[in-house]
């Protein structure tokens, strides 16, 4: 359970992170832009306003796992600078490599890839957490329309496991434009 709570933890922080990648001004996907029927049988959702958590139950899981979607803060048109390359992964990479060194090891964030869709850009992310048992891993979406963002991590003991239900979770989602 305190994997869980500990996970949770670090979804917020990592939301918190990419959000101050861009300061603050407009939070969040308008409502009905992310439309998902992800909850897999033995996994537990709650959701609060704009923000849900997804959890693997332990009858279902051998090890802890958890989606987080969450809002992202950020000001400007963020989806057009990812279009134009001006928001690129190797920028995201350099953000990354600061935190990776003020975290002295704690922390490690790498962006994997921008993402560039019809309806959305954005950025792929994986991150690996030190725990006293090991490490945690972590992998998120970053999703930009316009001026506003949403994101979207995995969390597990495993980085295949984090990446595997992250991409589950957008198998079994519709991300649309609503005007």
């Amino acid at each position: 359970m305190s994997f869980q709570f500990n996970s949770i933890f670090r979804a917020a922080a990592l939301v918190i992170f990419c959000g101050l990648l861009a300061a603050c001004q407009t939070s969040g996907l308008k409502p009905g832009s992310l439309n998902t029927s992800f909850a897999p049988k033995g996994w537990v959702s709650q959701k609060s306003g704009n923000k849900a958590v997804y959890v693997c139950l332990p009858s279902v899981c051998k090890t802890p796992q958890i989606v987080v979607v969450g809002p992202a803060k950020v000001r400007g048109d963020v989806e057009a600078a990812i279009r134009e390359d001006i928001l690129s992964a190797e920028l995201m990479n350099a953000v990354d490599n600061l935190v990776n060194v003020a975290a002295k090891g704690q922390v490690r964030f790498k962006t994997d890839r921008r993402v560039v869709t019809k309806t959305y850009t954005g950025f792929d992310l994986s991150a690996r957490f030190k725990t006293k048992s090991g490490y945690d891993y972590g992998a998120a979406r970053l999703i930009f329309q316009d001026n506003r963002g949403s994101v979207v991590a995995s969390f597990a003991k495993s980085r295949s496991t984090a990446k595997t239900n992250l991409r589950r979770f957008f198998q079994q989602t519709t991300v649309r434009r609503v005007p």
